[in-house]
């Protein structure tokens, strides 16, 4: 059983506690019989060490009408709320302080072998108990009493416990409740995937509106560029018209002055004719046609620099016109590359999106994980359940063949938790069995989980009042059970049976009246 790491409870004061104030217990190895009539305190004493082991919590709310702490807290002098309890664990001996006021709260563990002090809520004491939770004692080492399940109800009570035990019942590795939350997890990450998704495929739409609406514009400012190439074509290339105006109003600076200087030779041409002519007639006519010619020649020059200025009017129009387009054919070329940019740089994004859309996210590899961590688990659910199922049945079975004296020696159990005894001779349902035995199947059972969960330390096995429906041989088997296992055990009874038994086999304990 493993000597060197068996708990052992040596002696507890309880200085306010219930109804018990300022007593002392001394607890010996083997059997201890607590002695009280009903109401005296013996389930106080089980509670006080319980709180002690465990602490005890303030419940609120609706879960208060339950509170243990209200329960037991002291009316007269409650800031003095607890008590001391000296115990040996692991081979080391320890004093464990307690009060557990509201006031004046206070938890003191001391390892009396080397002095150690630490705070017991820390850590430190669990490991002391070899990690044995507080739901793994309260289903298997502490008994309380059966009160009236009977019948039907102890089988449901049994199946449920079963189905806790083959869960987890000790709280660290709760097979059942990881895998709640896996699944949890699991779900977290599959909306979170679904919001991705469908993030994603709200941004390709948006993309592809953004790409449809640029090529859109794209065509238009090609459109724009070959319709203002086109003029700018009809209007001939820049260098050569601007050349053809120059020359024509060369062309026509010279023609004005080669006129105006054929009117003024001829006007002087004709001068000279009329003052060689003799006649009058002649002489006035030469002189009249020279100065014909003259008029006509400054109003041929004047005709002519006025058709220069408009050519040159013209000419600035035209460069004007010329420079425009050209202007407009810079910014729609650098607003057609800009539009082919855009949408290039959205076509790379809407593909991102596609490649993101298939390739296998972190969520999906998440969820994949955890998947993986669930069919793990299940597996290793169903070995746990096959191994300790079968570990727990022949202990069990062990168990109630050495308190029903051989009468019983198999417990069997199906995978749905359904119980039976096999006899030798037929199986029998629990529900054709007696309360007595169904109540003996209970204790074998508590004892065979409490060995398997506390195997690392042992602890003391704490029966309060369970022994009343058992008749005297059923009672004095596991009494002997009890003795031959070498544990400590605290019994407690408002009877006088369990002593007389006890004496009656010659077996010593320890016996404590309260």
């Amino acid at each position: 059983m493993g000597e060197m790491r068996k708990m052992l409870i040596k002696k507890i004061t309880i200085h306010n506690f219930g109804k018990i104030h300022n007593r002392t217990f001394d607890f010996s190895e083997g059997i201890n019989v607590l002695y009280g009539e009903n109401e005296s305190g013996k389930t106080t004493v089980h509670t006080f060490i319980k709180g002690m082991l465990y602490g005890i919590p303030r419940l609120r709310g609706r879960a208060a009408a339950n509170d243990v702490y209200r329960t037991y807290e002291p009316w007269e002098n409650p800031g003095e709320y607890g008590g001391v309890m000296w115990f040996e664990s692991g081979g080391m001996s320890y004093r464990l302080t307690r009060n557990f006021s509201r006031e004046r709260p206070f938890a003191e563990l001391l390892c009396e072998d080397t002095g150690a002090l630490v705070d017991p809520d820390s850590g430190a004491l669990d490991e002391i108990l070899g990690n044995v939770s507080e739901a793994v004692y309260d289903n298997t080492v502490s008994v309380g009493q059966m009160k009236s399940v009977t019948g039907r109800n102890l089988v449901r009570e049994l199946q449920n416990y079963m189905a806790g035990y083959e869960g987890g019942a000790d709280s660290t590795i709760d097979i059942e409740r990881a895998s709640q939350m896996l699944k949890m997890t699991r779900k977290g990450y599959q909306v979170q995937e679904s919001h991705r998704k469908k993030a994603l495929e709200a941004e390709q739409i948006r993309i592809r509106s953004g790409i449809g609406y640029l090529e859109e514009e794209e065509k238009k400012l090609a459109k724009r560029e070959r319709v203002i190439r086109h003029r700018m074509k009809e209007m001939s290339p820049a260098g050569e018209e601007e050349n053809a105006f120059d020359a024509k109003i060369l062309k026509l600076q010279q023609n004005t002055q080669t006129y105006f200087l054929l009117s003024i030779i001829a006007a002087v041409l004709l001068l000279i004719v009329a003052l060689v002519l003799k006649k009058p007639a002649f002489r006035a006519v030469s002189g009249g046609a020279a100065a014909l010619a003259l008029v006509y020649g400054f109003l041929k020059r004047n005709s002519m620099i006025r058709e220069t200025e408009k050519l040159k009017i013209y000419k600035e129009k035209w460069e004007e016109r010329y420079a425009k387009l050209s202007w407009d054919l810079e910014q729609t070329k650098r607003m057609l590359d800009e539009k082919r940019s855009a949408i290039e740089n959205m076509q790379e994004e809407l593909d991102e999106g596609e490649d993101a859309l298939y390739q296998e996210s972190s969520e999906q590899r998440e969820v994949k994980a955890i998947n993986l961590a669930l069919e793990t688990i299940t597996a290793l659910s169903g070995n746990i359940n096959a191994r300790i199922g079968s570990h727990l049945r022949t202990r069990t079975s062990r168990i109630l063949s050495g308190i029903t004296g051989g009468k019983y020696s198999e417990v069997l159990m199906d995978e749905n938790l359904r119980m039976a005894v096999n006899t030798g001779e037929r199986v029998v349902p629990l529900e054709r069995l007696s309360r007595g035995t169904l109540e003996q199947i209970y204790f074998a059972l508590r004892m065979a989980a409490g060995e398997l969960f506390c195997g690392g330390t042992p602890f003391p096995v704490i029966l309060d009042d369970v022994f009343g429906s058992y008749d005297v041989e059923r009672l004095q088997a596991l009494l002997r059970w009890l003795h031959n296992e070498d544990r400590q055990v605290m019994i407690s009874t408002c009877s006088g049976r369990e002593a007389e038994l006890l004496r009656e086999d010659g077996i010593t304990f320890n016996e404590i009246l309260l």
